[in-house]
């Protein structure tokens, strides 16, 4: 069940339990191959195509993380919650709050700067040590102990996610999914708003470096973010898949962990 916030300081967070375990992260050189075939021709650019295979390569090699426990968010940080913080921060609004859109939506449009101050405020007004989870927790949780390919099973369903692929046109609310979440009983980690991670881009022990339209646009190290986006494809949505927040898109959210 999920776990309620000891103070009610905040807009209520539901807190999943998330066990200790080690996991492998990352894919296989057969695991990227057969995601480069999938996803090539569904891709936002067609010249992406040339190089998506390599970007792949970032997942590489799949090796073992041992996580502690700790506890995740069902779901994101909503516009609710996020306009608290606001009215006694003044700190400005993100693009999803500019825009007036619903509470229950993601909010959206906000920058490492903006969390930041939004955990440091939250840690303030509860007494307790709210984190961005990191990359590897992050997997963990969406690959639950049977190590799914997505967050909701081992083949994507539009039907079952918020990417391009359902046609939504923009963010939905976090509980529109809540019939199908991770193994863990996490929501929305596939699709809706790409999530920020507390992780910067590194290789993999033993991987190699990848220049990518990432490191062109934000260098060589940059904010790891998960977990795919109404407005990217469902390659995104894979567990595996590591992105970053490219200025050509918009929807990065967040959700917390203790």
């Amino acid at each position: 069940m999920p776990l309620a916030l000891a103070r009610p300081a905040l807009e209520p967070v539901e807190l999943m339990p998330i066990p200790a375990g080690t996991f492998l992260m990352g894919s296989t050189e057969e695991e990227v191959e057969r995601a480069s075939r999938r996803w090539s021709s569904a891709l936002i650019k067609p010249e992406y195509r040339a190089t998506f295979g390599s970007w792949l390569r970032k997942e590489m090699p799949l090796h073992p993380e041992e996580i502690a426990a700790f506890q995740l968010a069902r779901f994101p940080v909503t516009n609710q919650q996020y306009r608290v913080f606001l009215a006694e921060t003044g700190n400005p609004p993100a693009t999803s709050i500019r825009q007036r859109l619903p509470e229950d939506h993601p909010v959206w449009g906000v920058t490492a700067t903006d969390i930041a101050r939004y955990l440091a405020w939250a840690r303030q007004r509860t007494g307790q040590a709210w984190r961005l989870p990191t990359e590897a927790e992050w997997e963990y949780a969406a690959r639950g102990p049977e190590h799914w390919d997505y967050p909701f099973g081992d083949t994507f369903d539009a039907r079952l996610c918020n990417t391009r692929e359902a046609g939504l046109g923009g963010t939905t609310s976090v509980t529109r999914y809540a019939a199908h979440p991770t193994a863990y009983g996490v929501c929305d980690m596939a699709g809706n708003v790409e999530e920020w991670t507390s992780t910067d881009y590194a290789p993999y022990p033993g991987g190699p470096f990848i220049e990518d339209n990432l490191t062109e646009a934000l260098g060589p190290v940059y904010p790891v973010l998960r977990g795919g986006s109404a407005e990217c494809g469902g390659d995104l949505a894979r567990c595996a898949r590591r992105h970053g927040p490219h200025p050509n898109f918009n929807l990065f959210g967040f959700r917390l962990a203790l």
